[in-house]
């Protein structure tokens, strides 16, 4: 038994050292590496990027370090490997990187040591020669252009390096994000790059030059919100790359650094808001998605305080928080993106394309400089391509829409000289039926006078005529009058409608007008006809004419619409109606009377109460209470019909006592 127990420990023991060798080894891969580390070496390449552990880091959270401190041996084992570039997000305090570089070429070469990016606020180099000897060197956007080594945009330091190992120990202090790359460039390597760089950043900013000036003119020609909103997005975007690649310290304020930093620090929460707001009124999000507009004027406020924090000296403790807000913010971007996308219209697909691109790369900016990403330099090309497709893809969809506008234009101007050809022919149609009209009229009237002439002639040959003939005489005058009328008011009618009605003014007397209108509809000696004629009206103005058709044709409808026998009431009266003195005639009947709600549409065109209830319609003149309206209006007056009345209908028919018919149509 004991062999075999001996043998099952030993199994067991092998099991347990093979374990913790594993996690000896996982512990190793995962902790990050402390200590002196081990040497780059001096490249022949153009240009060497230490992103790849060659930098080690140690944070000074008070800023009191002196290298002599930094240097002894005790703060040494606490510097930490990076395995890329600085990248520490907005953090308070100085920031120490170390970098050891063996010369072994047994020969001296100068180089160009980088630091970027330009919005550091304070870089010290402090370069220990292998003979011992320390060179500082002094760098940052706090201090002027003129105190640079190279006038530059950024941060360069030039170092005449012997053969043996030389240690750098660069000082970080910013008020923006911690974040450098470390390159060593060949001068000449670097000369080529930096005209590259410099071509490259002019033609961006070239380009939001011209888009501003485009816009800038649009906005005077069109005056649209969006348009001049875009403009300020513009000028402080390119305003805030500016400052991000140093072109605003090295060109715009190259003697005062600190009017250069601080443009920076206003113009990111400035171009935030105005983005913001430009994406509410271009995806529509107050109309469609509310969510998103109020969470969006969350931002916008949140950009505000950011300017308040700018100028404060609060900037770095809020920028994450500005930061975080905006990448949140972009979250909500894909669902509008979606609803443009879906509309199928090239143009609003192109607007979803742009923001959701822009969504894309700006998100990789934000994180970079927040560093929960690796921080890189493609972390700050992000954001200028962000904005390039975003302008880009814009203003294709802007082409796009223009393209939709003068398709739309082209058609509607099509249709409109379409519109006018039918509308000449049917005016010449109009015409043609007008004279026909005017013909026939004319041949009517002929046998009418006949038939009226040779009455006349029986009541002269027939001076004492028994009552029988005497009605009969009348019956056929009032026939002959009617008709006339009938005649009159039809070519009043089509004169309406043309628009062409020539009106003739004349004064006459209220109540002969009323009683000729009562004589015409055979209720003169009417039992049914209760009258109130005020004879204190003064003369009154107008187209005699017309206005004895449209009292006829009121007389005429309260005789149709009411029961036989029932009696018809019209009142004249002296009205004032907007403080002008003018007479109303009041027509009323005990009929059906007009539904409520139906008050005004009885004066329509072609409306008729009894059609609309389903209920027989009756003949009359066929010319229908929208006339009278027309009259009236002809006359600066008005007809209404009384509302809320529950039996039987009252017609108001009022116009001046002078009025300039034709005036109002």
């Amino acid at each position: 038994m004991a062999p075999a127990c001996s043998h099952g420990m030993a199994h067991r023991s092998a099991r347990l050292l093979r374990s913790a060798l594993i996690a000896m080894l996982l512990l190793f891969a995962l902790t990050p590496a402390f200590g002196r580390g081990q040497p780059a070496l001096l490249s022949a390449q153009a240009v060497q990027v230490f992103d790849q552990g060659q930098l080690s880091l140690l944070r000074d959270p008070r800023s009191e370090l002196t290298l002599e401190q930094v240097r002894s041996d005790a703060l040494q084992s606490t510097f930490r490997r990076l395995t890329g570039n600085l990248g520490e997000g907005y953090a308070a305090g100085a920031w120490w990187l170390r970098l050891t570089l063996d010369n072994q070429t047994g020969q001296a070469h100068e180089r160009w040591m980088e630091v970027m990016p330009a919005f550091l606020d304070d870089i010290r180099v402090h370069h220990v020669a292998p003979d011992g000897r320390v060179d500082i060197r002094l760098g940052g956007d706090t201090r002027p252009q003129s105190a640079k080594e190279e006038d530059y945009r950024g941060h360069l330091f030039k170092f005449e390096l012997e053969p043996g190992v030389h240690q750098f120990f660069i000082r970080i202090t910013t008020t923006s994000t911690v974040a450098a790359i470390v390159k060593l460039w060949q001068p000449d390597a670097f000369t080529r790059d930096h005209r590259r760089s410099y071509f490259g950043l002019g033609l961006y900013f070239s380009l939001i030059l011209s888009v501003m000036l485009f816009n800038a003119m649009s906005w005077f020609v069109a005056r649209r919100t969006e348009v001049i909103i875009y403009v300020g997005f513009l000028f402080f975007n390119a305003l805030q790359w500016a400052s991000v690649y140093g072109l605003t310290a090295e060109f715009v304020f190259p003697e005062q650094p600190l009017a250069a930093n601080l443009t920076l620090k206003l113009a990111m929460p400035l171009a935030g808001a105005l983005a913001v707001y430009f994406y509410i009124l271009t995806l529509e999000l107050r109309t469609h998605h509310r969510f998103a507009y109020w969470f969006s004027m969350v931002g916008i406020a949140g950009c505000a305080i950011g300017v308040v924090a700018a100028l404060t000296g609060y900037y770095q403790p809020y920028a994450n928080v500005l930061l975080i807000m905006a990448l949140v913010s972009l979250f909500s971007v894909p669902w509008p993106a979606y609803r443009k996308w879906k509309t199928g219209e090239a143009a609003s697909r192109l607007t979803a394309l742009a923001y959701l691109l822009f969504t894309l790369l700006a998100t990789v900016n934000i994180l970079g400089t927040l560093s929960a990403s690796p921080y890189s330099e493609s972390t700050l090309h992000a954001g200028l391509a962000a904005n390039l497709c975003h302008i880009l893809l814009l203003h294709f969809a802007l082409l796009q829409r223009l393209r939709q506008i003068e398709v739309a234009h082209a058609a509607a101007v099509e249709r409109s000289v379409q519109a006018e050809r039918e509308a000449q022919a049917e005016r010449l149609h109009r015409e043609e039926q007008d004279k026909l009209f005017a013909m026939v009229t004319h041949e009517i009237r002929t046998p009418l006078a006949v038939i009226d002439a040779a009455t006349q002639s029986l009541i002269v040959l027939d001076p004492e005529p028994s009552v029988e003939r005497a009605k009969r005489y009348e019956r056929v005058r009032r026939s002959v009058d009617r008709l006339s009328a009938v005649l009159d008011l039809s070519l009043a009618q089509a004169g309406l409608d043309l628009g062409n009605w020539k009106p003739e003014m004349v004064q006459f007397d209220a109540q002969q007008l009323t009683r000729d209108v009562f004589r015409l509809g055979g209720l003169d000696a009417s039992e049914r006809l209760q009258t109130a004629l005020d004879k204190n009206l003064p003369p009154v103005t107008g187209d005699l004419r017309t206005l004895r058709f449209a009292l006829l044709n009121l007389i005429d409808n309260a005789v149709k619409y009411s029961p036989r026998g029932s009696p018809i009431r019209v009142r004249l009266r002296q009205q004032s109606s907007d403080g002008v003195s003018g007479v109303a005639w009041d027509v009323e009947d005990e009929g059906t009377g007009i539904p409520a709600g139906m008050e005004d549409r009885v004066f329509d065109k072609f409306f008729r109460v009894a059609e609309s209830l389903g209920a027989e319609v009756k003949p009359g003149l066929g010319v229908g209470l929208y006339l009278c309206r027309h009259i009236a209006a002809r006359h600066q007056g008005w007809v209404r019909a009384e509302a809320g009345r529950s039996r039987g209908a009252c017609l108001t028919f009022w116009i001046p006592l002078s009025s300039q018919a034709g005036v109002q149509s």
